[in-house]
């Protein structure tokens, strides 16, 4: 499993808008999973909890900066 920033999650999900990623955030002190998509002009982050979080790219990064991620499955 390789880790990815931020930046190439960003760059991943805006350049295959038809896929849903569900990746690991791993900050070594807790785990989260986040559903991700794109629409367009907005990230759509769903959390496990069902909670759909609408965030431009540069919002994303923004609020991950130093974040790395692992992709669990592609849907």
């Amino acid at each position: 499993m390789n880790k990815l920033s931020t930046n190439e999650i960003i760059k991943l999900v805006t350049k295959n808008k038809n896929n849903v990623y569900e990746i690991s955030l791993n900050n070594g002190i807790f785990n989260a999973t986040h559903f991700l998509s794109y629409g367009g002009k907005k990230i759509y982050d769903t959390g496990i909890d069902s909670k759909v979080t609408k965030w431009f790219p540069n919002e994303f990064i923004s609020f991950y900066p130093r974040a790395f991620w692992i992709i669990d499955q592609i849907i």
